[in-house]
């Protein structure tokens, strides 16, 4: 019989100490674990360096309608229903991240100087899941659309609430503003929906064509778009960046889709079994924009 093994891994990036995730793991995710133990050598020994912006202007987020429909039975979580909802052609982008930013600090957030990246079409990474769904906030109020997030009643705009404190965050499940994939959602997206072929990664069943991965990736992440789409239209939904998702999973919330330094085998559409408290920031992770759909 195999045991639980319990397991917190705290390190130090760029002077602040963050939180990996609490895992309760079976053996059999050992050689997962250790995986990712490298990934987090990696972001903390890895050199920031500047890059070409990956185009002449910001990419934006271009939202895309999904028709909803219920998961196959491949799936992890199959029979379960999703409703129609929009997602983003694309990963938030540095160059995104900041021009909200900027707004945002000037509005009661406080995002000031948090994220990074290596340039302005490059997708944004070392943010929280709070930075995240409050940088949701701001954007939806930035653009006139009622935030999503909410604390005691109020808006979501500053503070964060520990490595196990995330659901005291609730979210406004009618609110048409921009929001985290619910974990149902960024799977029926990344399987290309109503018109999944079955591939094994987000638009094909060969990852090189798809995805930024540990096989070509050159050691970082790369400017969004510049692989093949999924079924939808989508680009990007497997590799460059994990995706911050909703969903809670243990003490942390789940995460998505694999990364630039991940094996294959971690960048399946089918692969969910990894979560990072809410707090942490790494060089691998970052999220895509969803909203609820208007009809």
């Amino acid at each position: 019989m195999s045991k639980n093994v319990s397991i917190v891994i705290v390190r130090k990036n760029h002077s602040r100490h963050l939180a990996y995730a609490t895992r309760f793991l079976d053996a059999r995710f050992v050689g997962r674990l250790f995986a990712h133990l490298i990934s987090i050598f990696i972001c903390v020994f890895s050199v920031d360096a500047a890059v070409d912006s990956g185009g002449d202007s910001v990419i934006k987020s271009e939202m895309i309608k999904v028709e909803g429909g219920v998961l196959s039975s491949e799936s992890d979580i199959s029979g379960q229903k999703v409703k129609s909802f929009e997602i983003a052609k694309y990963e938030v982008t540095w160059g995104e991240w900041q021009q909200v930013r900027e707004w945002a600090s000037n509005h009661g957030y406080d995002l000031q100087d948090v994220g990074k990246g290596l340039g302005e079409n490059y997708p944004v990474t070392n943010v929280s899941w709070y930075d995240a769904v409050k940088w949701c906030n701001a954007k939806s109020e930035m653009e006139k659309l009622a935030p999503v997030y909410e604390v005691n009643g109020e808006v979501y705009k500053t503070g964060d609430f520990g490595e196990r404190g995330s659901a005291v965050v609730k979210q406004k499940t009618k609110s048409k503003g921009y929001r985290l994939p619910l974990d149902a959602e960024w799977e029926w997206a990344a399987r290309g929906g109503k018109k999944s072929k079955g591939y094994t990664y987000s638009g094909s069943n060969d990852l090189n064509a798809v995805g930024w991965f540990k096989g070509n990736s050159d050691g970082r992440e790369q400017a969004v778009g510049l692989k093949k789409s999924n079924e939808l239209g989508l680009h990007d939904m497997n590799g460059n960046v994990w995706k911050w998702c909703w969903d809670s999973l243990k003490s942390g919330r789940r995460i998505r889709g694999g990364g630039w330094y991940n094996f294959a085998a971690y960048c399946t559409v089918g692969m969910r079994d990894y979560n990072y408290y809410p707090d942490h920031r790494a060089c691998d992770v970052g999220f895509r924009l969803v909203r609820t759909s208007a009809n």
